[in-house]
């Protein structure tokens, strides 16, 4: 049985007229290149750099969340200790549909309309 195997594999190996290990390489023809392929090396580079600058993107993110979350506990112990404000009070914070864009939009409005200039624009 074995035999047969080897008899096999052997006559199907000389069957095959292109059998080479050209390709399997890093060198590429200019054809190859021509027609948009990489090689195996080009490849495993690349990916080992997107490797890296991805770990690096995370840590730099891990690093980011970590400084506003140090702000914000900042923020917090001055409303908490100047202020006497408490975020988690249902009285001070109750739900509100408005946005942080809306609320920053209304802040411009009042304070450019105190201002000495557009009052007089205005009243006129």
């Amino acid at each position: 049985m074995r035999n047969l195997a080897l008899a096999l594999t052997v006559l199907s190996l000389g069957a095959c007229q292109s059998f080479t290990w050209q390709g399997h390489s890093s060198g590429l023809t200019e054809e190859q290149r021509a027609l948009g392929m990489r090689d195996v090396k080009g490849l495993a580079d690349k990916y080992e750099t997107e490797t890296f600058f991805r770990g690096v993107r995370r840590r730099n993110d891990g690093r980011n969340n970590a400084f506003g979350r140090d702000l914000m506990a900042i923020q917090d112990t001055i409303d908490r200790h100047i202020w006497t404000y408490d975020k988690n009070d249902p009285s001070v914070n109750y739900p509100s549909s408005t946005s942080k864009l809306e609320h920053i939009g209304r802040f411009g409005l009042v304070t450019a309309t105190s201002l000495p200039l557009v009052d007089e624009i205005t009243t006129r």
